[in-house]
Order: C-alpha cells, then sequence, then structure tokens
C-alpha cells in the first residue's frame, strides 16, 4: 500500500529538514507555498505541519510561521530500571560525561530519610554532568547527583566514573537495583545547577527525585536530576 498524501508530504518535509536544508532556527514556506510546491490542498500541509511539530522538529509561532527547531530529547528512565548511559546506548546516542564531585560526607536531613539512614552518617556523594554528542552544540541535558551509604560502598571514590556506568559497578557488587520510586515535578533549579546547565535561573527544569533499593529492599542510592525542561520529555509506560 503506498503512502498518503499526507504522509508524502511529511516524508519531504523531514527529509528536508534531515538532510540540513532546512536548519535549526530557519523558517520554512508557508502552507499556501508547500502545498503548490507539492501539489497538494492546504490542509494535507498542515497536516503534516503538525505532525512533526508535535514530533518536535517544527515549532509554530502565530503571526510569525513555522520554524524548524531541536527535537526534545525523549528521556525512558520513567519506564525502567537502567542507567542513563545504558539507555543512550539502546537510542543510538553517544553520551559524555564530567564528573562534578566524588567525596564522602554526612548526610544531611532530607537525604538520610531517603536511605534508611541516622542523621549525619556517611554517604558517598558523585555530581555528573551528561550531555549527547551532536545534541544543541554539546549543551548538557542533565545535572544528576547520587547519594549511596558508605558501609554498603566504601571504596566507591576509588572509581573513576566518566565513562563507568554506576548502576554496572553496584550490580558487580551485588547491589543491583531491583527498585525504585521516581517522583517528578517541575522546578527553578539552583543556581549551580543552572550554570551547570548553562541555563538561566528562570528557566524551569524537570527535577526527579528517585529512591533505588536492593532485592533485599536495602536502600542503596538516592538521586536527583535535573533536565531542562525546555528541551526534555519523558516516556511513561502503564500495564494492566
Amino acid at each position: 500500500m503506498g503512502q498518503t498524501r499526507y504522509e508524502q508530504v511529511s516524508a519531504y518535509l523531514y527529509s528536508r529538514i534531515a538532510a540540513g536544508d532546512y536548519p535549526v532556527g530557519e523558517k520554512i514556506p508557508t502552507e499556501n507555498e508547500l502545498a503548490s510546491l507539492l501539489g497538494v490542498s492546504r490542509p494535507t500541509v498542515r497536516q503534516a505541519l503538525d505532525g512533526l511539530a508535535r514530533a518536535g522538529y517544527l515549532v509554530r509561532i502565530k503571526g510569525k510561521g513555522t520554524f524548524v527547531t531541536q527535537p526534545k530529547v525523549m528521556h525512558e528512565s520513567t519506564t525502567f530500571l537502567t542507567g542513563y548511559r545504558e539507555e543512550s546506548r539502546k537510542n543510538h546516542r553517544i553520551l559524555r560525561t564530567r564528573v562534578l564531585a566524588l567525596e564522602t560526607e554526612r548526610a544531611s536531613e532530607r537525604v538520610a530519610q531517603a536511605l534508611a539512614l541516622e542523621p549525619g552518617e556517611r554517604v558517598t556523594r558523585l555530581t555528573r554532568l551528561r550531555w549527547l554528542e551532536d545534541y544543541h552544540n554539546g549543551a548538557p541535558v542533565v545535572y544528576t547527583t547520587v547519594y549511596v551509604p558508605y558501609k554498603l560502598f566504601p571504596d566507591m571514590v576509588q572509581i573513576d566514573f566518566t565513562d563507568t556506568s554506576f548502576y554496572s559497578v553496584l550490580s558487580a557488587r551485588n547491589l543491583e537495583v531491583k527498585h525504585a520510586v521516581r517522583n517528578l515535578e517541575v522546578a527553578l533549579p539552583e543556581r549551580q545547577v543552572a550554570a551547570g546547565l548553562g541555563i538561566s535561573p528562570f528557566e524551569p527544569v524537570i527535577f526527579i527525585a528517585s529512591q533505588g533499593w536492593t532485592a533485599a529492599m536495602a536502600a542503596v542510592e538516592y538521586t536527583e536530576s535535573y533536565y531542562p525542561a525546555g528541551s526534555s520529555s519523558f516516556r511513561i509506560e502503564i500495564h494492566r
């Protein structure tokens, strides 16, 4: 079965965007111009433009026109237990990481509660900034900090997490996360987080707080992650 006219128009526009004929930020031809160029009706063009806008390739600004935009990064960490490195590999993305901090400290009340520790118990804190090659000129996609009980993983500070998967390291030490709870909300970032992400402190982020437990229900990790709201989307699957 051949493509419908709508699918043909969508495929044509997508191919022009992918080839760089319509680069990010450029205004594309009007609905009337595209309809004339492609020999289709204006409603067909409008349907194709709306579909590409929903997919994140176009943004339509009333009174100004339709512009090519960088698609949002689709994050799937809300659907299964995996590390961001594995998620990136699954989606054929090249992940880069900068370790901003790796040190032991006394747990704050918030962190101690999340990890079922006494306030002041020792934890190891790992803070990383992560970005994807060939996406938004290297703009960071997430600023994340994970806390781990020191007593469970005392040599964690000796590991270079620049190119090492945190979840793989936990699994190798029989600390694999088997159950997690993740809370998601829209927030304004703290100044150091905004600076790391290269955004304004007044630009919203998606904040996800995650608690992870082993199969024996031992609290092994508490993570706080910040994703720029303007360039991030999340997939959530629900099964009955």
